[in-house]
Formats: structure tokens, sequence, C-alpha cells
């Protein structure tokens, strides 16, 4: 018998309603394990909701451990397991610990936050930052940030920069933008969950291109824009939001030709661009007239703190503004000031070698104790890995099992609403508040694998 939630169920949006129903059936009985769902179409028809709202829900409720969506099968729903962050219990409970969400580790930027945040709560300037002001940012908020990102992306100006409420702010106005409801946008076959959602909400059909080992391949993102006349690339060249690649310098550069000579538009996401060393450039740079550039303070600094910053091509700055002033007036001046106090006085950059520092100890730790399964695709430390499953073994059975043992996996059909990539599966490193949590998160994964490979040889 198909479930289908009785709404209104509780205050709030409709899609969190339908994860709330599902969550109260599920802990209640009426919903077993290993349910299968109701297609999103059908859940849809059933209840006289749009399909974009249903697949809202099931993603929601897939980030919750509630259930799992398997490319060709369905939608299953997953053992109970006890909530996020309750800690060990004395009476030997166990604690959760969640690897599915790529958050920084944390490096001390709480003090750090806290100590600017009373600077500026004392400064002369409040006043004027509790205000309306300008949609575009401030200007010296924006020559701080533009001298951010000349030191660790491109040369950039501040009258080029718009200050965002984060990177997802930024990619929403870009998006829209650039797409119209019901027109194909491109992605890479395994993409940012946020963007996932975005084209839910606006009505846009991502199409996805197949990665290797360096990024985006050439050939099949020509054949994408020739065969879906989709003139929107949305990608993360650097630290691939899934597989941690870094796209060589002359891929992008092909990237960035094909591009041009579709007559596209790139949406560039570097959310995690700060953690080379060695600046790479980005897409944008080989094509500024064709690229809105994308960046944020979440991964080097604090997600809470909902300060981006995107770059968008002269053509259409006056356009951003408007976008800016409909969706939110203007990012937090407060907000902005802290941050560029921060990069100003050069505490972000001491903070931002602390991240690095402890994105290489946490990939260390994870190459030393799940080996060969680990597929590293670059030298450059991040706060997410690429595993691949052994034979065998699919990646939502793992999930299951480790959600079954405390450790929360992000499902791959959260990434991956396109066709598969080998069976892998993404493993977030930063979430975990130690690195002793790390190591107990990993070691029940390489538990769970060692004992699937024993019961082969049996």
């Amino acid at each position: 018998m198909s479930w289908f939630p009785h709404l209104p169920f509780s205050e709030g949006p409709v899609y969190l309603q339908i994860v709330a129903a599902l969550e109260n059936d599920i802990a209640t009985g009426a919903v077993a394990p290993g349910q299968r769902l109701p297609t999103h179409r059908e859940m849809a028809s059933k209840l006289g909701l749009s399909v974009g709202t249903v697949s809202k829900a099931y993603a929601a409720a897939e980030r919750r451990g509630l259930i799992s969506g398997e490319v060709g099968r369905g939608t299953f729903v997953l053992r109970p397991t006890p909530e996020l962050g309750v800690t060990e219990a004395a009476s030997g409970g166990f604690r959760r610990i969640n690897l599915a969400l790529n958050a920084p580790p944390p490096t001390g930027e709480e003090a750090m936050i806290a100590a600017v945040l009373s600077e500026v709560s004392r400064s002369e300037r409040l006043h004027d930052l509790l205000g309306y002001l300008p949609h575009q940012g401030l200007a010296e908020h924006r020559a701080a940030v533009a001298d951010w990102i000349s030191r660790h992306a491109m040369e950039c100006d501040a009258g080029s920069v718009f200050i965002t409420h984060g990177a997802q702010h930024a990619i929403s106005i870009a998006v829209r933008l650039l797409a119209r409801p019901g027109t194909p946008v491109i992605a890479e076959n395994l993409t940012y969950s946020g963007m996932m959602a975005l084209a839910a909400f606006e009505g846009v059909n991502l199409r996805g291109v197949t990665m290797d080992r360096h990024g985006l391949m050439p050939d099949r993102l020509d054949d994408a824009f020739r065969e879906t006349g989709a003139r929107v690339l949305y990608c993360t060249p650097t630290l691939q939001t899934a597989t941690g690649s870094v796209m060589p310098e002359a891929r992008r550069r092909e990237i960035a030709e094909i591009v041009r000579r579709h007559e596209a538009f790139v949406v560039e996401d570097d959310a995690y661009g700060f953690l080379c060393r060695e600046p790479v450039a980005p897409l944008a740079s080989f094509l500024p007239e064709r690229s809105f550039y994308v960046m944020s303070f979440a991964k080097c600094l604090a997600p809470g703190l909902r300060i981006g910053a995107m770059i968008a091509p002269p053509a259409f700055r006056d356009r951003s503004v408007n976008a800016i002033r409909s969706t939110g007036w203007m990012a937090s001046p407060i907000m902005a000031e802290a941050v560029a106090r921060l990069i100003r006085d050069g505490r972000l950059e001491q903070q931002v070698e602390r991240k690095r520092a402890a994105a290489q100890a946490r990939t260390d730790l994870a190459r030393a104790v799940l080996g060969g399964v680990l597929d590293v695709m670059s030298d450059v430390p991040a706060f997410h890995v690429w595993m691949q499953m052994p034979a065998g073994r699919t990646a939502t059975s793992l999930m299951s099992q480790a959600a079954h043992a405390g450790v929360t996996i992000v499902s791959p059909s959260a990434l991956q609403p396109f066709d598969a990539m080998g069976n892998g599966m993404r493993l977030c490193l930063g979430g975990p508040e130690s690195e002793a949590d790390l190591e107990s998160a990993l070691r029940t994964i390489r538990r769970i694998l060692d004992e699937v490979e024993v019961m082969s040889m049996v």
C-alpha cells in the first residue's frame, strides 16, 4: 500500500509538512523501513501539488536520512536512527556523526567572529550600518572583497563586486537572469544540491554532463550545448562539489572557448578556491563577458554569516542591482562590515591557513583509515573526498548501514539527478566537531566495508 501524507500536517511550507508527516509516520511505525514511496509524479498528482514541490520534499527527507533514492529503482524508507546532534549517553547510547553536510571544520572562528562583532557593535558607524544602504553593498565592503578575490582567484575591482546573502543567493540571481522556466541548464552530472533545489523551484531543466578526473569533459559539454540548445552552464571547476577534482588551466581555457562558441554563459561556483595555496585562475578570468563568478565566506569562515559575492558580466550589472533589490534589498551591512574588517586586518587570512591545515589533517586521516577505496582526485586537500564502492557494494546500502550505526552519509541521489558516475559517494570531512569524531565515523564505514568483504569470502 502506497504512503501519502495527510495535509495540512503542520505549519510552514508544504514540502516541509510532507517531511514532518513522513518522519512522524516512520517514528510511529505507520511506515516501515524498506517501504517504497510513490514516485514524485504520483505523489504530486495525489496531493494536487507540483512535481517540484514533491521533489523538494523528497530531497529534504533524504538530507535528514529518512529515505534513499536509487536510480532506476525508486525511493525507499530507511531504518529509523537517533536524531542528529544527540551526544553519547552514559548509558551507552550512540552519537550521530554527520558526514553528509559539507560544513567547514571548526578552527577557532567562533572567538574571532565574536570579537569582530563586538568591535562592530561599539563602532561609531553602527548607526549607519543599521540603515538602508546600497543594494550592491557599501563601496568599502566591496573594495575589501575585491581585494580578497584578487589575492585568491583573479584580479577585479570594487565596481564589479556585488555583496550577496551567501553564494546560494548569487547563484539564484544569475540563474534567474539567464534562464527562463522550462529552459535547459547544464551542470556536472554530480552537482550541488542547492542548484538542484533552485532548478526545481525555478522550473528549469538540469542536464548533466559527464566528468572525468579533471572535471567536465569538453567533448561532452560541446555535445550537450548542441543537443539541448542550453545557453547556461553551472559548474564548480575548483574542488568540484562531489569529487573534489580541480580542473587544469588548459581545460578551463578549452571549456571557456566552447561556451563562447555556443554563445552561452557560465555560473561559476568558487566555494572552495581559497583552499588552493596557489590561486587557480577561474573560468571567469578566461570568459569575463559571459561569466557570473560566485564565491562566499561560508567555507572559509562560517555559513551563518550569510555573506557572499558575485561578479557579473558588464552587460548584466544594472540588472544585477535590481535583482538584489527584488530578492532581499541588500545583504546585511553589519555582517559585511565584520567580514571586511577581518579581510583588512589579516585575521581572515590566518583563519584560512587554519582551514587549510584542518583540511590536510582530515584528508590524511581519511586516507589512513579508508585507504584504497578513496579516490582523491586532487593534490589540494578539501573538506570532502570521493569514495568508490568496492565490488558487490552499492552506495545506497552503505548509507543505510552507516545510518543504523550512527553515521550520516549523503544519499547519492542528493548530488546526482542525472546518470550515475560509477558507484561512489561523497564523504564530508569537515562536519564532525573533532578529528576523533571523524576517525570514529570513518572506522565505522571501514568496518561495514570489511564485514561485507569477509562475508563474500565465506
